[in-house]
Parts: structure tokens; C-alpha cells; sequence
């Protein structure tokens, strides 16, 4: 029979199994959430942008009205008409600011929204290169390293280290063997740590006699 001590064990075991299985369904739903909300502000983005369309192509429209009327003709207008033309344009311009102040408004939600996932996939990334006794480092490039001025096509890193990004100020630059880099430019490297600590020095003190 089994003891009580036993059997508080094996109770607490499937509690704290119960409890990470939860908290995974959960951080999964709170993911497929955040990309369901990504897709419905692109949606509300486009619904936009088509609005902004059609209001330019109906001033257009009024405008080439009035330029096909004959003289006068333009201000002859019936109670149903909603005004002169400048006031078509005037309240048009009126809805367009409104329009491209709540298109901001949702390119910046939909900005944050990518910006935490792209955070909890760098954090996933992290803790999956924990594992493996790697790491990503975020290194700035200071002036007179040894890595300035070569390009990176013949940077002598090992089969297990990369270069994963370079950004220079806000810019995120396309990666190609015959880059070169800058000071204060932003470098990811991704590797085995013992490969990243021999590296990172190339990246963050000036040069002496070593060259990359």
C-alpha cells in the first residue's frame, strides 16, 4: 500500500507538471493572440488606405467636373450639391488628416505587437542556446578594432559562430561577405560561448598588433 508521503509526492509532481502545462497553453494562446491582433490591424491599415483612395479619387472626380463645365456652369449647382469645390476639398483634406493620424496610430500598434514577439522569440532562442552552451551577443564596435575597415567575408570565425545582424544607427543592413564595418555599428553574433568570449575583444577594443 502506498504511503501518504508517496502520495503527497506523486500529487505534488502532476500539480507542478499541471501547473507548466498550463502556463505553456497559455504563453501559446497569448502568442496566436498577438498574431491574430497583427493580421486585424494590417486589415484595419488596408481598410484605411482605400479610404484615403477614395476620397482622392472623389475630389478628383469633382475637380474634372468643374474643369469640363462650361463657365459658371460649375456654380450652378442643385440643393442636393454639397458646396463649392473648395469646400469639397477643404472637407476632404479635413478627412485624410483623420484618416493618416489613425493609420499612424495602428502601424504603431502594429510595430509594438512585432516588437514583442520578436522579444519572446529572441528570449525563446536564448534559453534553447543556453542549452547547447551557446549564447547571442550584442556587441557595439568601437573605434580602431581590429574588425573595421575588413570585410566580414573574411572574418576567420569558426563553423559554430555567426554573424546574425548588423545595425548601423536604426537601420538594419543586408548581410553580404564583402560588408564592411563601422564604428559604433551594432553587431549580433550567435555561438559557443568559449567561441564568442576569443571574438568579442576583435569587435570592442581598439587594435594593437592583432588583425581580423
Amino acid at each position: 500500500m502506498l504511503s501518504f508521503e508517496l502520495l503527497a509526492r506523486i500529487r505534488k509532481e502532476l500539480s507542478l507538471t499541471g501547473s507548466a502545462l498550463y502556463e505553456t497553453i497559455v504563453a501559446i494562446a497569448e502568442r496566436v493572440n498577438r498574431k491574430v491582433h497583427v493580421l486585424r490591424l494590417h486589415g484595419q491599415a488596408t481598410t484605411i488606405l482605400h479610404q484615403i483612395h477614395t476620397i482622392h479619387q472623389h475630389v478628383g472626380q469633382r475637380i474634372a467636373t468643374a474643369a469640363s463645365a462650361p463657365a459658371g456652369g460649375f456654380h450652378a449647382q442643385s440643393p442636393s450639391d454639397p458646396g463649392p469645390l473648395e469646400d469639397i476639398v477643404r472637407v476632404a483634406a479635413e478627412r485624410i488628416k483623420g484618416q493618416r493620424a489613425a493609420l499612424q496610430l495602428v502601424e504603431r500598434q502594429i510595430r509594438e505587437l512585432k516588437i514583442e514577439l520578436a522579444h519572446e522569440d529572441l528570449l525563446t532562442m536564448q534559453r534553447e542556446l543556453g542549452l547547447r552552451d551557446a549564447a547571442i551577443e550584442r556587441v557595439v564596435v568601437v573605434r580602431g578594432a581590429p574588425v573595421i575597415g575588413h570585410p566580414i567575408g573574411e572574418f576567420d570565425l569558426p563553423p559554430t559562430t555567426h554573424i546574425a545582424a548588423v545595425f548601423r544607427g536604426p537601420f538594419l543592413l543586408p548581410l553580404s561577405d564583402a560588408m564592411t564595418l563601422r564604428p559604433d555599428d551594432i553587431v549580433i553574433l550567435v555561438g559557443l560561448r568559449h567561441d564568442l568570449t576569443h571574438w568579442l575583444p576583435y569587435f570592442q577594443r581598439p587594435a594593437a598588433s592583432k588583425t581580423a
